[in-house]
């Protein structure tokens, strides 16, 4: 006989097994007790007790509805009513039914309604906390916090009040929630924002939101909230897709930078758009600008990833300008409208294989894109006249033949000349013929290797290219379609020509810089790209060259023991689908040259040997000093190649001009011929050459004793002077007006006080002396006025005499922050791994690509640099440039960082581009100001205020997004 009292209290963990399946099972209500054991940590498991009869319940006959068991702990106790239909569970209790977690303070269990409810409860312990233990409701690894939930296990629907759910890297609340069978939940009195404090800093108002299978979010009319102040900013709808991995990032709008271009386009709004996290892989944005005199533009960057695949961003950028007439040159029909574009691919893999490769780095632009669209970050991208672009693959087969092709593509933004090439190239390593395979080289023949290389392509250039400028006493033409004649020789500049051509643009006036952009259009020569017929032009005109070489590398061995001797035959050629023919022209006084097709090999062939050794010299110091030894290391080299006279197989003696005299009736003709070469490919007439080349490298270095006793070494070594090295070369076998020394090339390199100072020196010394010609034939002849066959020491005695400066470059650096002078105090670099793969992945880019984030960890940095560099040519003056740049940031506090870039050119006396950015963290958003007050030209001053919502993850990484007027994509 058993009796039941009104309520049963039993252990605070229990299991109750398969309640979906017909028969049920519950705990035993044959002994109830009042007392409540205490279980740790234990869960759903105890010791079978002997003693308790189980006793079969009538009343749980019936299906439930649920589907696997159930599992459920209290700390506190847990009670059971006496029809066992309701379990109580107090005290941070945990309730677990498949993917399901509910955690809460107090948690009740209907059996016969298959019913879940939970509540937190009143928290007496803490000041300023009403309510503890609050649900916390966990299905597929997505949490939500409640300040209560009712949810049917059978119909999986539910009834939440007070709701926080974290969606990507957006975080949506709502007063009253109901959650449906297919996982959609229909908020009222809902937020959505990405600000993860418990009262945001600012979000998105709607009456309701629909959550649609943690997919998509559905808002209808709707307003943005700043600081709890409702703005009158909305739309009648929201739509905000989330992604369905967390890496996939979060799609949003995308706030934009304002500011004033006073002197070119006026007030502006640009890079305003909107992000679209298409999902895991690619990453897209769509931006816009708009300028209040008329310009527009419309950008679009995308990002794309394969984890340990590849990574990289395809970016395109196009402009419409109104400019204002006093800033910008305009054409014959003074149109002041411009249009810009930019083009940037960048591919990289992220885990190379060894077999093959791909890579991309393309950057075309159009002239004035710089220009247009100044970087206050990236100043280097408005100083720069160039661009490259290239894209490359390659592959390997059994690790012996190496293949490649890729696509080149240079551009100058001053001339406007664009060169391109599709290049492809096979080659065969370098092997051992005479030792068979997986044996090493025993005797001396067996080093003898040999290899295989065979390059070439399609190369095209806007430039029309006078292939043979060196022979300039007749004029080179071309026959037009109609049969006449036209000119490609460049007219002699006059004095006042050279003068604007080789002016410093920012000393002249804007009608000089039209004069002289027009003079360098004249000089190069170069055909605009402005319509398809002018770019097929171009590509017809190009040419394919095709070139083979047979490295032949010849066994080594010493000399003396301790000189090295290394020979080597290189036989090469060119393969040429063209041939060139000339014919004089007695009524133009000119030559016509004439394009055959066909196959043109030619081949060559030199030899080449090699000296090298090291000698060292130690100088050690007595004495009780912490200097103990310099030791001075000489690298000498020299080396010997000689290359026969293949001019014959090349070129050919064509008769150019026929002078006819008559003197007293007397007729007289004058023969003149001359060696021109027989393929477009080649230049000037190569004859035999025999190069004797020299090369002396140094090194100094201090051995010193350690300031401690207690340090790991007694002893340590000190760079003095990383390079110093000197080179130069000598021609045998150059004939005629040939110089046979070249220039004496200098350079030096070293880090001074423990690697806080960059030092850098260059130098090319010309030993030829330099004299204008008498007479304007002459001078056309050799206008940079090099005395061939005198050396300057001839002509000029004393040290003056030795060489003519050509070139020079000085350039000292210096970065100070507060880890150079603690440096054991500096930060420390963690490569520590965490569960978030985003975040792994932004601390690598972060780390790679510091120069686009703000660190507020840093105090301060400083660089400081100065260059120096002097250039002559010929009898022209020396063009001397040299200036200070500075560069650095400052934290005034934890969140405020004041970045400044600045510089002075000593020659123009001025200030160089100076920009200065003022930074503020606000924890969920990102303000930042760039003012641009001094520039190259003063038309490019001008300031920007940016303010954006900042990723979670950079909040983690206490850094700052520097915002870019035109980036390249990345995170």
């Amino acid at each position: 006989m058993f009796s039941f009292n009104t309520f049963a209290q039993f252990p605070s963990g229990g299991r109750l097994p398969n309640f979906g399946g017909g028969s049920t099972s519950r705990p035993s209500t044959s002994r109830p007790t009042t007392t409540t054991r205490p279980f740790g940590n234990k869960l759903f498991e105890e010791k079978k007790d002997t003693t308790r009869v189980s006793i079969p319940d009538s009343l749980r006959s019936k299906d439930t509805g649920l589907q696997t068991t159930v599992k459920y702990v209290a700390e506190d106790s847990t009670v059971m009513d006496v029809s066992g239909e309701v379990l109580n569970l107090y005290g941070k209790a945990v309730v677990t039914y498949g993917d399901i977690e509910l955690k809460a303070d107090y948690i009740k269990i209907d059996w016969g309604k298959s019913e879940i409810y939970a509540h937190g409860s009143p928290d007496t312990t803490k000041r300023g906390e009403k309510v503890k233990g609050k649900p916390i409701f966990t299905q597929g690894g997505d949490n939500y916090n409640t300040d209560t939930i009712r949810y049917n296990f059978k119909s999986k629907k539910a009834i939440i009040k007070g709701i926080v759910t974290q969606q990507g890297e957006g975080f949506v609340t709502g007063e009253r929630v109901k959650k449906d069978a297919n996982d959609d939940m229909y908020l009222v009195d809902a937020k959505y924002t990405t600000c993860n404090l418990k009262e945001p800093h600012f979000h998105i108002s709607a009456r309701k939101i629909k959550l649609v299978n943690k997919k998509q979010i559905i808002s209808g009319p709707f307003n943005f909230v700043l600081s709890g102040i409702p703005l009158p900013v909305g739309l009648p709808f929201g739509f905000f897709p989330v992604p369905k991995n967390k890496e996939a990032g979060t799609s949003g709008i995308i706030m934009g930078t304002y500011g004033e271009d006073p002197n070119n386009r006026g007030f502006y709004f640009r890079d305003f758009g909107y992000y679209f996290a298409v999902n895991e892989r690619i990453g897209l944005k769509v931006l816009g600008q708009i300028y209040s005199k008329g310009s527009l533009g419309l950008g679009i960057q995308s990002t794309y990833s394969k984890r340990y695949k590849y990574s990289g961003n395809l970016n395109f950028q196009y402009n419409y300008n109104n400019n204002t007439p006093e800033v910008v040159a305009t054409d014959d029909n003074n149109n002041y409208k411009t249009k810009d574009f930019n083009i940037s691919w960048s591919h990289s893999p992220a885990n190379k294989r060894p077999d093959r490769s791909f890579s991309s780095s393309v950057n075309l632009r159009s002239n004035g894109f710089n220009r247009n669209n100044v970087n206050t970050v990236d100043v280097s991208n408005y100083l720069s006249s160039t661009s490259n672009s290239s894209v490359q693959f390659g592959r390997t087969f059994a690790q012996k033949l190496v293949t490649s092709s890729g696509i080149n593509i240079s551009q100058n933004f001053t001339t406007g000349q664009v060169d391109a090439s599709a290049n492809y190239s096979i080659g065969l390593n370098q092997f051992n013929p005479f030792v068979p395979e997986k044996k090493q080289i025993g005797r001396w023949f067996e080093s003898f290797r040999v290899g295989l290389n065979v390059s070439g392509g399609y190369q095209a250039t806007n430039t029309r290219v006078n292939s043979i400028t060196s022979y300039s006493d007749y004029k080179i033409i071309r026959q037009n379609a109609d049969g006449s004649y036209s000119s490609i020789e460049a007219k002699p500049l006059t004095n006042e020509e050279i003068k604007l051509r080789d002016a410093n643009p920012l000393t002249l006036t804007a009608e000089e810089r039209i004069a002289q952009k027009a003079l360098q259009e004249r000089l190069s020569n170069v055909r605009k790209l402005n319509s398809l017929d002018a770019i097929n032009e171009v590509l017809k005109d190009g040419k394919f060259t095709s070139t083979y070489s047979i490295p032949i590398a010849l066994p080594n061995f010493k000399i003396a023991r301790y000189i090295n001797f290394t020979p080597s035959i290189s036989l090469r050629g060119d393969i040429s689908t063209q041939s060139l023919s000339y014919e004089y022209i007695a009524s133009e006084n000119a030559v016509k040259i004439d394009t055959v097709k066909g196959f043109f090999p030619t081949y060559q062939t030199s030899v080449s040997g090699g000296l090298n050794t090291r000698v060292y010299g130690t100088y050690q110091f007595k004495g009780k000093g912490r200097l103990q030894a310099i030791r001075h290391t000489m690298a000498p080299s020299l080396s010997l190649s000689y290359a026969p006279d293949f001019t014959k197989r090349l070129f050919e003696y064509k008769v150019v001009r026929i002078d006819k005299t008559t003197t007293n009736g007397v007729s007289t003709y004058d023969t003149l011929r001359k060696l021109l070469p027989k393929y477009p490919t080649l230049g000037a007439a190569a004859g035999a050459s025999g190069n004797v080349s020299f090369n002396l490298t140094n090194q100094l270095e201090a051995k010193v004793r350690s300031k401690s006793d207690t340090a790991a070494k007694a002893f340590e070594k000190i760079s003095l002077l990383d390079n110093l090295s000197l080179g130069t070369s000598y021609n045998l076998l150059a004939i005629g007006d040939s110089m046979n020394l070249s220039n004496i090339n200098l350079s030096a390199n070293t880090n001074l006080f423990k690697n806080l100072i960059n030092l850098n020196m260059g130098a090319s010394l010309d030993p030829y002396f330099y004299q204008a010609e008498s007479t304007p034939e002459l001078r056309a002849l050799n206008p940079a006025g090099r005395i061939r066959r005198y050396y300057k020491i001839q002509q000029v005695q004393g040290i003056a005499g030795l060489a003519t400066l050509r070139t020079a470059n000085i350039a000292i650096s210096t970065r100070l922050s507060p880890a150079t002078f603690n440096p054991d105090k500096a930060k420390p670099k963690t490569n520590t791994q965490s569960n978030n793969p985003q975040m792994d992945a932004m601390k690598k880019f972060v780390a790679a690509n510091p120069e686009l984030y703000v660190d507020f960890t840093i105090p301060w940095t400083l660089s400081l640099s100065y260059n120096l560099n002097y250039s002559k040519q010929g009898l022209a003056d020396p063009q001397i440039t040299q200036a200070i740049t500075v560069q650095g940031d400052l934290s005034l506090t934890p969140k405020w960082k004041l970045g400044f870039n600045t510089g002075y050119d000593m020659q123009l006396k001025a200030p160089t581009l100076t920009n200065i950015t003022i930074h503020r963290e606000l924890h969920c958003w990102d303000m930042a100001f760039n003012w641009t007050p001094i520039s190259g030209y003063s038309v490019r001053s001008s300031y920007s205020f940016t303010l954006n919502v900042r990723s979670a993850l950079l909040q983690e990484l206490k850094v700052s997004r520097r915002r870019q007027y035109y980036g390249s994509g990345g995170f």
